[in-house]
């Protein structure tokens, strides 16, 4: 039977070392247009095929990329994940998905998982609670510069950047919902807040008290209420919020769309007519908010463009592209739809 060529015959005729074969077989702009070129004729001259095992074992990564959401049924992290997929694929690396935890330890299990697995890098959503973390020697060990991992965080805007990382402008997209309502009259406005708070749940709920009082909003802890991010959340969020408030608010913001069909839910069983006596504006823009009976209004984020960026700045990264942290706030847009109207004067 004839001999398997492998990568270190290719190196060995070359008088290169493995690693400098393997780097010049993903096109790492370190190495030399010739040699790669040199790689290239002697790979075909050789007959070898390039194996996914030997190279994990010859540089201590695979064609695997590992992905790590919070929860991947979600409708906005299915639609990242679709992207990250589809980047992946067309250039022969496969994504390795898994379901983070709330948990810091959990979550750091399931990275510590997928280093042994010879991963390329990852891109995650940690449980970060602040935007400027304590992080624990794992993470921290992840920071230096000899260790060669590396990560991309996913809708988590550190202040400053500290891990390459691509997030949506939720800062802006709060503004714009404040905005939007101020102009049609309404001052007793709601929040419906995530939990648990993680670093997105509290930088928008920040943003949204930060803006509200610009807008002269009624400050009231009454009209803040905090929810699991699924339906039943968000109808359970209503129902406590409407019993709370003997002065009805005349709209209401959600964390996300889940969260704002619940409350169209409640609403619609209670009576309360949507945009007549209450609007309801909420973000992501998935697709579940244009076929809600009522349709959302909502700040639609590039969910796609996210995951397309992530991936390419993971494989730059790999590629020793960067010769400083990454940061990418990509911009949102507020989508007017029926949710949304005039406040009506006795409930402003």
């Amino acid at each position: 039977m004839k001999k398997k060529v492998t990568i270190r015959d290719v190196a060995a005729k070359l008088g290169l070392s493995a690693m400098t074969v393997s780097l010049a077989l993903r096109d790492n702009p370190r190495i030399p247009a010739e040699t790669k070129r040199r790689v290239r004729v002697t790979m075909d001259k050789l007959g070898y095929k390039p194996s996914p095992v030997a190279r994990a074992l010859a540089t201590g990564r695979s064609n695997l990329l590992g992905v790590i959401v919070p929860n991947s049924s979600d409708h906005y992290y299915a639609e990242v994940i679709r992207a990250i997929e589809d980047q992946a694929s067309a250039a022969n690396f496969h994504v390795l998905l898994a379901n983070g935890s709330y948990e810091m330890d959990r979550y750091t299990e399931r990275v510590r998982d997928m280093m042994s697995l010879h991963v390329g890098g990852i891109i995650a959503a940690p449980p970060f609670t602040s935007d400027k973390p304590k992080l624990p020697p794992f993470w921290q060990n992840l920071l230096k510069k000899d260790t060669e991992f590396d990560v991309v965080l996913l809708n988590r805007e550190l202040r400053p950047p500290i891990f390459h990382q691509v997030a949506p402008d939720y800062t802006d997209g709060v503004r714009l919902v404040v905005e939007a309502l101020a102009e049609r009259g309404h001052s007793r406005v709601a929040y419906v807040s995530g939990r648990p708070a993680m670093l997105p749940i509290r930088q928008r709920l920040t943003a949204f008290k930060r803006f509200s009082k610009q807008r002269d909003f009624a400050q009231d802890d009454a009209l803040i209420e905090h929810c699991n991010l699924t339906f039943a959340g968000g109808y359970e969020a209503g129902r406590r919020l409407w019993a709370a408030n003997s002065k009805k608010p005349s709209a209401v913001v959600a964390f996300s769309d889940v969260v704002a069909v619940g409350l169209l839910r409640f609403f619609d069983e209670a009576g309360v007519k949507v945009p007549d006596e209450v609007s309801v504006v909420s973000f992501d823009g998935t697709a579940v908010g244009e076929f809600t009976h009522t349709s959302l209004t909502t700040v639609a984020t590039p969910m796609y463009e996210i995951g397309k960026r992530a991936y390419q700045m993971l494989i730059g990264a790999m590629n020793c592209e960067f010769g400083e942290v990454q940061s990418l706030i990509l911009p949102v847009e507020l989508k007017l739809r029926e949710s949304i109207g005039e406040a009506r004067q006795d409930k402003a």
